[in-house]
């Protein structure tokens, strides 16, 4: 038996006396030993509980940062795609123009729209510098090319494209071997570049694919090629006469085989010996955005005779003796 005794600070009031036997003892100690245990254990999480706020203030802030990045990289990646599409662009009106002087595509056009950024603007530069040499030595050529739209921008419609299409007349497949640009009647069309009229005027019935064309301008540019203006309100040039890019040549109509006001416009690049290829005349519009489908070689060749009215005519491109 022991006995516990509990004396109060006031001398004045009564001591208490506890008598606990030895199993009551026992159960005390135990019991105190517990709520130790629990209180130690309690202190000891106290920093592990502090380690885990400051872990979690530091994987917000982890967080933060990686959004952050993202949004970064994210504004840095549309940047470089701006700049990938601007290399392309400049790098595909490049290609025209080299196709167009008659330069074979550059083994640098494959970096052109390359991961390496720096290395395509290096290969673009050089290109361009290699063209602006060759057009410096090459004035008259430049000068002659067909590079312009021959109607303002704004003012047409394509009604046809080139290529094969179903002929409105006939109901059949036929080579379309140029564009038609649906335009108001009597709007100017202008000579595409420098050269001398070939044939200003309408072809007879006795040549019917060209009589078809109605009221026609062809212009020679020299060595390299022919264009073909068709379905005239009025021609405004006269053969041998010699013209530059942008003057007028004549007014947009519906003459020949025609359904609306409109003007058939085509372009044909000269090869070798009294041939002539018909090309798509927007590829080598360098004022109107290249179309995906611009043919830069264009299709079949044909012969003289297919492409120019008759026998009597074609000696014009061979002798230069052009009818008054």
């Amino acid at each position: 038996m022991v006995e516990v005794q509990f004396h109060p600070a006031d001398v004045s009031r009564t001591a208490r006396y506890f008598f606990l036997d030895r199993r009551q003892l026992w159960w005390g100690a135990g019991l105190a030993v517990v709520v130790l245990g629990v209180v130690v254990a309690g202190l000891w999480q106290v920093p592990r509980g502090v380690k885990a706020v400051v872990l979690w203030a530091k994987l917000q802030e982890a967080k933060r940062v990686h959004q952050q990045l993202t949004r970064e990289r994210e504004a840095l990646l549309q940047k470089q795609r701006a700049l990938e599409a601007k290399l392309s662009a400049a790098g595909r009106e490049l290609r025209r123009l080299g196709l167009i002087l008659g330069f074979a595509p550059a083994a640098s056009e494959d970096l052109w729209a390359s991961e390496d950024l720096l290395q395509g603007a290096k290969n673009l530069l050089a290109r361009a510098d290699e063209l602006l040499a060759f057009a410096a030595n090459h004035r008259e050529m430049v000068a002659s090319l067909p590079a312009i739209c021959p109607l303002p921008r704004g003012s047409f419609e394509v009604s046809s494209a080139f290529g094969v299409r179903v002929s409105p007349f006939t109901g059949t497949y036929e080579r379309h071997k140029g564009v038609d640009l649906a335009a108001p009647a009597g709007l100017p069309v202008k000579a595409t570049g420098k050269g001398v009229v070939l044939f200003a005027g309408r072809v007879g019935p006795e040549n019917p694919p060209w009589a078809r064309l109605g009221n026609v301008v062809v212009i020679d540019h020299g060595e390299w090629f022919v264009t073909i203006f068709a379905h005239l309100k009025e021609v405004l040039v006269r053969p041998g006469q010699h013209v530059k890019r942008g003057d007028v040549i004549g007014a947009v109509g519906s003459t020949g085989w025609s359904t609306a006001p409109h003007l058939h416009y085509e372009v044909r690049r000269k090869v070798g010996d009294n041939k002539l290829v018909p090309t798509d005349p927007f590829f080598f519009m360098l004022d109107y955005p290249v179309t995906e489908g611009a043919k830069a070689v264009g299709g079949e060749e044909d012969t003289a005779l297919d492409l120019l009215p008759e026998e009597e005519h074609w000696p014009w491109l061979k002798t230069k003796r052009y009818p008054r």
